[in-house]
């Protein structure tokens, strides 16, 4: 009678990761079969009785379903670890990027945080934000945008070029975007950083508008909001006598709004002198919010949504009530 009992667990413990499988291509991890009430008694039985099978340390599969590419990502992904994401040449393939077969399986973790894993490449990176992140047959995976700054690292200019407008024309991914993710991630040394440059200046819209036709574009933006206005050409805050005016700022929100019109060939090389400034103006308890030229011509909406919720975060951080609109 206690062996039924048993029994009847474990067929419980069967049809819960029998569930589990389904979402995830027919694999699960042992953690996954323990978190059910699995123990090694019962992993043991069932591989015994070819009930499951182990395919990769810590990963099993049910018998009889489909091997497919996802299946072996998955197998990878669990492999891999919770701070797993699919990125690189097998994102591309899930973002249907031109060039970009479902063959190889590449993951991205923080620095430090994996184990060799038989059958995928994992990279060490630690600069994965969580915007740069969605989800793709349940798996986490990086967006296309951040997927496509991925590639150019590894990704010749004639190639990437291609494979970057093709993924625009068919609106796989934004041009904003990408540049918006080439910003989080830029820094000297980052491979591929230039050459994505070069890629954005090649399939932007050619002409940038000049900065004053910019700046008033800002102020419009933010009066159309309900905004208060930002005040124009605010002198740059900062111990250190940083040189220059910001576009505009709001004074009571300790916050600076700066639209970048420049080509992203320029942005790159100007990085360290933005940073810096940046950094300067940050001591003197400052933020700086910069608004790439694409987004403020192309998504005005939210540009005002960004910059209303970020004037909200900083009040509350200052104790400062909201100036009305």
């Amino acid at each position: 009678m206690l062996f039924d009992v048993f029994e009847s667990m474990a067929n419980g413990i069967d049809i819960a990761l029998g569930v589990q499988a389904a979402r995830q291509h027919g694999t699960f991890a042992r953690a996954q079969a323990l978190a059910l009430g699995a123990d090694d008694a019962l992993i043991k039985r069932r591989l015994r009785q070819a009930r499951w099978e182990r395919v990769a340390p810590g990963v099993y599969r049910l018998p009889g379903v489909p091997r497919s590419f996802v299946q072996r990502v998955w197998i990878a992904y669990l492999a891999t670890g919770p701070l797993a994401t699919v990125s690189f040449e097998t994102a591309g393939a899930f973002s249907d990027f031109s060039g970009y077969p479902e063959r190889d399986v590449v993951l991205t973790v923080p620095h430090g945080g994996h184990a060799r894993i038989p059958g995928a490449f994992v990279h060490q990176i630690s600069d994965v934000l969580p915007h740069h992140v969605t989800l793709r047959h349940g798996l986490r995976c990086t967006t296309p945008e951040r997927t496509a700054v991925d590639l150019a690292s590894i990704t010749g200019y004639a190639r990437l070029l291609t494979v970057v407008d093709d993924a625009r024309a068919r609106h796989r991914l934004s041009l904003a975007g990408t540049g918006e993710v080439l910003a989080d991630v830029a820094r000297r040394g980052k491979p591929g950083v230039r050459r994505m440059a070069r890629v954005l200046d090649a399939l932007g819209p050619g002409t940038v508008p000049p900065m004053s036709q910019l700046e008033r574009r800002l102020h419009a933006l933010v009066e159309r909001a309900g905004l208060p206005p930002l005040v124009r050409q605010l002198p740059l805050p900062g111990r250190q006598m940083v040189r220059g005016c910001a576009d505009g700022g709001w004074p009571d929100a300790k916050m600076l709004v700066e639209v970048d019109g420049r080509t992203w060939h320029t942005r790159i090389a100007d990085l360290k002198r933005d940073t810096d400034r940046d950094a300067e103006t940050g001591r003197a308890g400052w933020l700086t919010r910069r608004l790439l030229y694409e987004r403020v011509t192309g998504d005005p909406e939210g540009v005002a949504e960004l910059l209303r919720e970020t004037r909200e975060v900083r009040l509350a951080q200052l104790g400062a009530p909201a100036q009305p609109a």
